[in-house]
């Protein structure tokens, strides 16, 4: 099936004049501020703040698209990823007649954003396993042609496991690469079979959906899988998000990525509100993308401390599974789960109890090393205090 992105988008959206603000009329970010008179977008003269912000945060792409290897115009920074997820749905789903896919448990907002929005969701449950069931998306995709976007995110909140694969020839090469190996070694016949499989499904999934695949990727820093970024320029239904509230620390600031083809980050920035994005949220994550070493750092530390925390995790009895993760989080498998969230909380211990979505669940995201020793010497105290 050829993608036509005309056809999908919202005849309302298609047709849409962007609002031209002061600021997208004349290009002050690219000027020294000091040589100019502004006039032009009825700012208070005065004050540290007074200026409007980058409307379509320049500074930012220019960077990104230096570390991702891709274009400025490929790029969307918005309020956070949630922004993005809210956008897609003003752009490609018809309130009140169009749907999309969700493969639960995953996360939340997916479906909240398309309750805000009354689009209808269709829900594709994970396996028992938590992985992905392609053959029934494109049994619903085939079967229903309303349907604008599906939903993925990888890895996936709340389980952990990277449910998409961009590309395992890379990840067997960077592998072997960062082992000492040479980049062209062959591959293991078992592991091109794998690979070739990868592939199939990928083709089947975005060759057979004449809507929008996201991919979220919030978590993409914490695994050793290449990004879908990668594969913009195979698959031009697709569209990747990723953000600065995990690896670079920046949660509080509000600042996410929506990553795609050229065509669809126009109708992003056309549907945006001019200025989404402040401006000390814009200079605090420029520095944050800036300081690789550092995000770098902090991503190692974390995955150690994953490593130790789940160690530790899995010597309780009490303590059913620990899910293989490759995110910034862990889920277990507890016994009890709501009363061992319950005595942590009252310890001053905040995880997050998932049983709603996944039965006696506790998801623990990794801290500190202290952090994640205080957990573990809390829960050394339940079978004695909770009587579990």
């Amino acid at each position: 099936m050829k993608f036509n992105l005309e056809n999908i988008v919202r005849k309302n959206i298609w047709n849409l004049k962007a609002y031209s603000s002061a600021r997208s009329e004349f290009d002050l970010y690219g000027s020294d501020k000091n040589d100019l008179t502004l006039l032009d977008a009825n700012e208070n003269p005065k004050g540290d703040l007074n200026r409007y912000p980058d409307p379509l945060q320049s500074s930012i792409k220019k960077e990104l698209a230096k570390q991702k290897y891709i274009s400025t115009d490929q790029i969307f920074v918005g309020n956070g990823s949630d922004e993005a997820i809210d956008l897609l749905y003003r752009i490609f789903c018809e309130p009140g007649k169009d749907r999309v896919i969700t493969c639960p448990p995953t996360y939340g907002m997916y479906e909240v954003s398309a309750a805000i929005n009354d689009v209808g969701v269709l829900k594709i449950p994970l396996s028992e396993r938590f992985e992905l069931n392609v053959d029934a998306i494109l049994d619903e995709i085939s079967a229903c042609a309303q349907i604008k976007i599906i939903w993925i995110c990888s890895p996936n909140n709340p389980t952990g496991n990277v449910l998409l694969k961009a590309d395992l020839k890379h990840d067997w090469q960077a592998q072997n690469y960062t082992r000492g190996g040479m980049m062209d070694m062959p591959f293991a016949p078992e592991f091109e079979v794998e690979m070739l499989e990868n592939q199939r499904q990928l083709d089947r999934l975005f060759g057979a959906f004449n809507g929008i695949i996201v991919v979220d990727e919030a978590y993409q820093d914490f695994t050793e899988n290449i990004s879908f970024i990668n594969r913009l320029e195979d698959y031009s239904n697709l569209v990747v998000l990723q953000t600065t509230s995990k690896a670079y620390g920046m949660a509080g600031a509000r600042v996410g990525f929506a990553f795609a083809s050229t065509e669809i980050i126009e109708l992003f920035n056309r549907t945006k509100p001019p200025y989404n994005v402040n401006e000390l949220s814009q200079k605090a994550v420029l520095e944050a993308l800036k300081n690789i070493e550092k995000t770098q750092e902090q991503i190692e530390e974390i995955k150690e401390n994953r490593d130790f925390l789940a160690e530790h995790l899995n010597s309780f009895d009490f303590i059913k599974e620990v899910y293989p993760s490759e995110a910034n989080f862990l889920l277990a498998k507890v016994e009890n789960a709501t009363q061992v969230y319950n005595y942590l909380s009252d310890k001053g211990i905040i995880i997050r109890n998932r049983s709603s979505q996944i039965k006696d669940t506790l998801r623990f995201t990794v801290g500190t090393k202290m952090e994640c020793e205080a957990v573990i010497t809390e829960l050394r105290q339940i079978p004695a205090k909770a009587g579990i």
